[in-house]
This record gives structure tokens, sequence and C-alpha cells, in this order.
């Protein structure tokens, strides 16, 4: 499994070291381990689930530049929050998702592994005023197969902090989405979206990342009001 994973990410031209890699394959055998008796993912085999949630999630790394937080949202079993997590240690990662088998997983994952910037909290993404997260903004809010584009959009743009970018990971419907969700991002004025097409290494299935950003401003944008 591990020269299964080296190998893909050489691939993908990203470079991570063998004990970070060793983390992210513990991740992913509890992850298909639990799966047996909780419903966490649709993949099954190992070699499908290093390409399909290990990698593709890791592929966004160079997207995320000088952060210092990310919010995940509708996160499932911790994808990708939690590869994204385990890489870049110094990244504060929050994970938000509504299905209590799904949190209880995350949870665990975080006390075997330590990881001590990842926090999960179970919430539906409209009740996160509730949620407990102190009217906190994040530089990156990302979402992997969660919801539409549109909708995703509506929900993580208040959370996020002026200069700030929203990610979307998309299949190759992408484009559908972003001609669907004009008019929000209109309307939230943000920027144009920006799509980052690749593949995944052994599949070769297409990908799209959706990556929009929110204008800086002049004024302090700690507080909401």
């Amino acid at each position: 499994m591990l020269n299964y994973l080296t190998e893909g990410l050489t691939r993908a031209k990203i470079e991570l070291p063998e004990e970070t890699l060793v983390r992210e394959l513990r991740f992913l055998e509890e992850l298909l381990r639990w799966n047996k008796r909780v419903n966490l993912t649709s993949v099954h085999d190992s070699n499908e689930a290093i390409e399909k949630h290990l990698i593709d999630s890791l592929l966004v790394m160079p997207c995320l530049g000088r952060i210092k937080s990310i919010l995940d949202m509708g996160s499932g079993g911790g994808l990708p929050g939690i590869p994204l997590a385990i890489a870049e240690p110094e990244i504060k990662v929050d994970s938000i998702d509504s299905v209590g088998k799904k949190v209880h997983f995350q949870k665990h994952i975080k006390r075997l592994l330590q990881l001590d910037n990842f926090t999960v909290v179970q919430s539906r993404v409209e009740d996160l005023n509730s949620a407990g997260l102190g009217g906190k903004l994040y530089d990156l809010i990302i979402c992997r197969a969660f919801t539409s584009l549109d909708t995703y959009i509506g929900f993580a743009a208040p959370w996020l902090k002026s200069g700030g970018r929203l990610l979307a990971m998309k299949g190759p419907e992408g484009c559908d989405e972003i001609i669907v969700a004009r008019e929000t991002i209109q309307r939230l004025k943000l920027s144009n979206p920006l799509t980052i097409e690749y593949s995944l290494p052994f599949s070769a299935a297409n990908r799209q990342i959706i990556v929009i950003k929110k204008p800086k401003v002049c004024m302090s944008d700690d507080n909401r009001g």
C-alpha cells in the first residue's frame, strides 16, 4: 500500500515524508475497517481507496497556499479534511458533518493519530451559528462530493475571511454547476470561478477543483457583526 500511494503521489508531483504517508494509510485502514460495519464509503478495495480518497484529497495541497485554517463542509468520513490535517500539521482543520456515525469515526481518528490540529463538529451546515464555532472565519473552505456548487457557496460564503477562498472538488459536472451558480456568485460579490482540471494518476478519472475567492476589504473582518 505504501508503494502504491508513493507512486500515485509521485505521478502527481506531490512529495510527503514517509512517516506522513504511513499515517495517511493508517487513517485509510481504519476507514475501510469501520466501513465493514458502518457505511462510510462506497469504496471497499484498498488500492481504489488510496487513489479516490487519499490521493484525490492530497491533490488539493498545491491550492492551499499560506493559510492557517480550513473548514471542511459535509466531510463524511473525513475527506478531504483528515488527509490534509495529517499532511499539514500547522494548519487548523475543522470538519463538519451531520451524521453521528461519521462524526464518531472522525473523533476516533483524531484520538488514534493524535491530530491536535483537527476538530470535528456534528452539525448541519445551515445550523453552524449554533454549532459552537464561536463566530470563526476561515482562510479556506472546502467540500468534496457534498452538494451542488450553488448550494455550497450559499452555505460557505458567510464563514469565509476577507480574501479567503472556497474550493469545490468536482467531477466533470463542475462546469455545468458553475453556470447554475453564477447568479449566487454575483449576488455575494465573489470572484469569477477558476477551474483547475486534473486526472487521477492510475484510473485517469477526470476531476476539477473550482476556486472562488472572497475579495479583500479594508475594514477589519474579525467579526461579522
